[in-house]
């Protein structure tokens, strides 16, 4: 600061001199020449081009306004010293750094432009100019100035992965490769240049051509990130042979960075090599800061093994002693797995209610309850906790709210929904349990709304898409627009049972039996326990008029149905046939 203090003082002073010894200006010139100033100035740039010392004086000027963040001052004075020096490069460079940190970057890519038009052969310019073009998008621009300066310096192959990175950007992956083999030609030993090539290679699946330039890599410079990169690409391939070598490599090299150890347990349980797993995972126990996180995987592990009680020994000490809340929770899981609820119920209480496994903790808990028919206990359970919590996530509010749709409260769940859209106003899973609940009180154009809502919200819900498709179809209204929703949710997902049922209803309503019949006959084959799909099934093979195969259908959705209207209505159809 003091030398700051010193500068801007003999600065000020030098400028008092400069300006006495040319006797033109009075005291305050400083900072407001006077136009006569101004106007001699400007005549004089015409005869007596460059001036230095006029150039000089501002510069001083714009420095000291600079400093004093005076920018918009300064920026004048720039440009002054400018006109009194046009081939001043400080100046042509240190304005357009002015005009950036002014948030101007287009004024700052002007003075750029015309710096580069005065001195063609000064890399700085075109390297700073492309920086600013990338800051705002125009890529293609930047691409041309690497590529200037390329023909001032051939020999730099960071200019060629620059390019080849704004070609990717681009999605000009073809350019980028030939540019990264441009980088190569200059330096074979290039680490980048294949490493990007390699990735090219796999996002087209020329996987050869990728596994090659991994290995050049490799052999450049080895280091943990690219060994675990390439260990992925070998597991998006599943050769785990590979995956694993490349693990047990940053395994020897690195043993203390616990992702290579982690890595090669994981790819030796996909080779079912369990017992050389808990071996990798015992010495990383060994040697690890934090032996708790390593006890963690190794409960997974058994679990993976269904060896629960040797889960379940590993756990106890973490969840009883240390208290440790993923080991709790695993360990409740445990015990309801073998049927011990009370245990499990007693150490669920003990997760806190801050923890991450608080709300997975509370669903196993509801779980537990309903099994034991304590829907009240339930109930409440749930009340507390989003009252305590009015941010808890939507999944505790739609279980409340279907827990209170179970018991025939349905106000109590429209409340519960509600106040759950107060929190998550955009949250698509209410929305659908909404619809849902009011699709059980059989109030269908409400939950039609519902689901109507939900989709504007994410067009791509399938469920909802399934919804509001079968509804119509069931009410015979828009059919074809009802056709095309369920087409578009059989797309988002085509392996579901149900939506395939959705489509040949609605086939079934529009009367195209045959089609009506191939898409339920797929249906049951997904889901072959589903009494609805058997009725739908008896209802088409009734209106071929094949009565024989209508009674079969029916039959078999009777013997499927728990619900006793389901199976007093199924019955009266097989009697009226």
């Amino acid at each position: 600061m003091i030398l700051l203090k010193m500068f801007t003082r003999h600065a000020f002073l030098f400028c008092l001199l400069l300006i006495s010894s040319c006797a033109t200006a009075p005291d305050d010139a400083l900072h407001h020449p006077p136009e006569s100033a101004k106007e001699e100035i400007s005549v004089n740039m015409t005869v007596e081009m460059p001036d230095s010392s006029c150039s000089y004086f501002y510069l001083l000027w714009g420095t000291h306004a600079e400093i004093n963040k005076l920018y918009q001052e300064a920026e004048e004075a720039f440009e002054k010293a400018l006109i009194c020096d046009p081939d001043s490069k400080y100046i042509l460079r240190r304005l357009p750094v002015l005009l950036l940190r002014m948030g101007k970057p287009q004024g700052a890519a002007e003075w750029l432009r015309e710096a580069i038009k005065q001195y063609p052969d000064a890399t700085e310019d075109r390297l700073f100019l492309a920086r600013l073009t990338i800051r705002n998008d125009n890529i293609e621009e930047a691409i041309q100035l690497y590529r200037d300066v390329l023909t001032l310096t051939p020999e730099d192959e960071t200019l060629l992965l620059r390019i080849s990175f704004l070609q990717s950007q681009q999605n000009l992956f073809l350019e980028a490769e030939k540019t990264l083999q441009e980088a190569l030609v200059l330096n074979s030993e290039s680490l980048f240049a294949h490493l990007y090539l390699a990735r090219l290679a796999k996002r087209k699946a020329d996987n050869n051509k990728a596994e090659e330039h991994y290995k050049k890599s490799l052999s450049i410079n080895w280091s943990v990130e690219l060994a675990l990169e390439v260990a992925d690409f070998y597991g998006s391939l599943e050769q785990y042979d590979k995956v694993e070598q490349q693990y047990r490599i940053v395994y020897t090299k690195q043993p203390e960075d616990s992702r290579g150890g982690l890595g090669l347990v994981h790819v030796l349980l996909l080779q079912g090599k369990e017992k050389q797993a808990f071996t990798i995972l015992n010495e990383l126990r060994a040697n690890s800061n934090d032996p708790d996180a390593i006890d963690i995987v190794m409960a997974r592990l058994y679990l993976r093994t269904k060896s629960l009680e040797k889960a379940a020994s590993v756990l106890e000490p973490l969840a009883v002693d240390k208290g440790v809340d993923e080991a709790i929770y695993m360990l409740s899981v445990i015990r309801y797995q073998q049927k011990n609820e009370t245990e499990a119920l007693t150490l669920l209480r003990k997760i806190k209610p801050d923890s991450t496994y608080h709300e997975d903790g509370l669903s196993l808990q509801v779980r537990i309850f309903m099994e034991k028919k304590q829907f009240q206990t339930a109930i409440v359970l749930l009340r507390d906790a989003i009252t305590y919590n009015i941010n808890s996530s939507p999944d505790l509010y739609t279980l409340l709210a279907s827990l209170y749709m179970e018991q025939g409260l349905f106000q109590d769940g429209y409340s519960t929904l509600d106040a759950a859209l107060t929190v998550h106003p955009n949250n698509t899973k209410v929305y659908f349990e909404y619809g849902l609940l009011l699709e059980k009180e059989n109030k269908r154009e409400l939950a039609l709304q519902r689901m109507n809502a939900l989709l504007e919200l994410d067009p791509e819900h399938a469920e909802a898409l399934n919804y509001v498709g079968y509804t119509w179809a069931d009410m015979g209204i828009n059919l074809e627009v009802a056709l095309s929703y369920i087409q578009k949710a059989i797309q988002l997902k085509p392996g579901n049972g149900y939506i395939r049922d959705s489509l040949g209803w609605v086939y079934f309503r529009m009367g195209e039996l045959a089609l009506a019949t191939k898409e339920i006959m797929k249906a049951l084959q997904m889901e072959p326990n589903d009494p609805y799909i058997h009725e739908h099934l008896g209802d088409i093979y009734l209106k071929l008029g094949n009565r024989e195969k209508a009674l079969d259908a029916y039959q078999e959705a009777l013997r499927l149905f728990k619900n006793e209207k389901k199976q007093t209505q199924m019955q009266d159809q097989i009697n009226a046939l």
